[in-house]
């Protein structure tokens, strides 16, 4: 009988390794799938620097852009 190898376990903190510069590039609905990703990891510190760049970004920026996209075409 062959003996199949174990597969390798990644260490925690993998997700961990996100810098708040990192953070900040990305779209916001990404920062919203990668804050509830990091709470559901139990990555807090990913989520605590999702929950600050989230809170910085102006609201309601999206739909002025959506406006005057539609308003240059």
């Amino acid at each position: 009988m062959k003996k199949i190898p174990a597969a390798p376990i990644l260490p925690r903190g993998r997700v961990s390794s996100w810098s708040r510069e990192q953070i900040d590039k990305l779209s916001t609905p990404d920062l919203k799938a990668l804050l509830v990703n990091a709470e559901r990891l139990q990555e807090t510190e990913v989520a605590t620097l999702c929950r600050v760049v989230l809170t910085a970004r102006p609201r309601g920026n999206n739909a002025a852009a959506r406006l005057a996209k539609a308003a240059a075409k």
